[in-house]
């Protein structure tokens, strides 16, 4: 008898046990089983339904549709944009985004003026998805919207759209709450935009309040690779910044000296010295191991080679930061750089000084081996048309047609649709 309970709490383990594993397989089961897909015709009539949940997952279903499905699900999808339910119209907003029909462009449009902000923001991703570049001045305007919020997502999305004209807006933007996607703006490849964000990042390495703002501004700049003439600016600030008194401000200004590429020595010797006194000195001992690691970078041999490396002529080293300050024969002999950014930067500049000069050496580089020098130059002659004796019409209408690559001739086609009649009539 005394071995009964004994038998009773087996029994007991063995069916919870059982019970265990049936639950568990049960559910593995019913997650495992694929969903069944339900009848269009079924969610189309509950995309009308009077309940505005029903019409929030209808909607999402809706972009799960391929095929000649997909045709009709967006056509649906349209007709519900003006849902009474903030809620139900940035669950459409984000199903036409996730379908990519192009005919939704146009429409979608009218959703950033909506009053919901998550339906503003869904429709700047839904546009940029499109890549409807007409939209762009609408989006534009909402780097002004009163939701801060609006304005940092919209400036997220236009740095995926990659826009000429947007990132050049991105660039002039300094709103305190865009910055993130400011630098990620200046850390996207392949786009010629770095070194002129360097003197915006400087400031926002020394000067931001938010310590994450300085930390992102250093990493941006890191990442830029060695830029001609900024390099001791780069260092003095970088060697001011390890005398902050936050330790993640000093260890990656520190990191930052120590993989850096130098190419004059009055840096790399600053550079050095700073190195060799933080590894013993700091306080911190990530900041110490950090320049301990650094200096083994900063050799004898590499000190010898930086040495007998002759300085590049200073016209050759100007940076594009400081491209407007040049005269019209420095900026029209320049277009001959090697330097792709540098190129770039002196044709937007060349376009800027409106001289009528300036349209023989753009319609010179339309002809340029890269495609974003080509493009530049395609707008620029948009922004000249009328300055000068010389008809810009033939140079893009050939770009427009011609030109190997569609950036080129989508700018091209641009700049001819500003050409107005009465403009083109007198110049011939």
């Amino acid at each position: 008898m005394k071995g009964i309970p004994v038998v009773w709490a087996l029994f007991a383990s063995l069916c919870i046990a059982a019970a265990i594993v049936w639950t568990v397989r049960s559910f593995y089961r019913r997650t495992a089983a694929p969903r069944r897909r339900r009848p269009l015709q079924e969610i189309l009539k509950n995309l009308d339904h009077a309940r505005a949940t029903l019409r929030m997952r209808a909607a999402g279903d809706l972009a799960e549709r391929t095929g000649p499905e997909a045709k009709a699900a967006v056509d649906a999808l349209l007709r519900r944009l003006s849902d009474p339910e903030p809620e139900v119209r940035a669950v459409v907003v984000d199903s036409l985004s996730r379908l990519e029909d192009p005919r939704a462009g146009e429409p979608l449009r009218e959703r950033l003026y909506d009053d919901s902000t998550e339906v503003r923001g869904l429709t700047v991703s839904a546009l940029v998805n499109l890549r409807d570049f007409a939209a762009l001045p609408e989006i534009i305007r909402l780097l002004d919207d009163e939701d801060w919020t609006i304005r940092a997502w919209t400036a997220s999305e236009m740095v995926r759209l990659g826009r000429e004209e947007a990132l050049e807006t991105l660039l002039a933007a300094r709103n305190r709450e865009v910055w993130r996607a400011h630098l990620r703006l200046c850390d996207t490849a392949p786009r010629v935009v770095d070194e002129r964000a360097v003197s915006p990042l400087l400031v926002d390495l020394r000067k931001a309040k938010e310590l994450g703002v300085r930390v992102e501004a250093m990493l941006a700049l890191a990442s830029f690779g060695y830029i001609p003439d900024e390099e001791a600016r780069l260092v003095e600030n970088l060697v001011a910044s390890t005398e902050e008194e936050h330790p993640n401000l000093r260890f990656q200004a520190v990191a930052m000296l120590g993989a850096m590429e130098m190419r004059r020595i009055e840096p790399y010797q600053q550079a050095q010295r700073v190195l060799e006194r933080l590894a013993v000195r700091d306080e911190n001992a990530l900041v110490r191991a950090a320049a301990r690691h650094g200096l083994k970078n900063f050799t004898i041999a590499r000190e010898q080679t930086i040495r007998s490396t002759v300085a590049p002529a200073s016209s050759a080293s100007v940076s594009p930061v400081r491209v407007e300050m040049q005269d019209l024969a420095t900026l029209t002999a320049n277009l001959k750089s090697l330097h792709l950014p540098m190129r770039w930067r002196y044709v937007h500049a060349l376009a800027a000084t409106r001289h009528q000069k300036a349209v023989a050496p753009l319609a010179d580089a339309t002809h340029d081996k890269e495609w974003r020098v080509r493009a530049a130059a395609a707008r620029g002659l948009g922004l000249l048309v009328g300055v000068g004796e010389m008809d810009v019409r033939p140079t893009l209408e050939r770009a427009a047609i011609e030109d190997e690559h569609f950036s080129v001739r989508e700018t091209a086609e641009l700049s001819l649709a500003r050409i107005a009649p009465s403009s083109t009539s007198s110049l011939r």
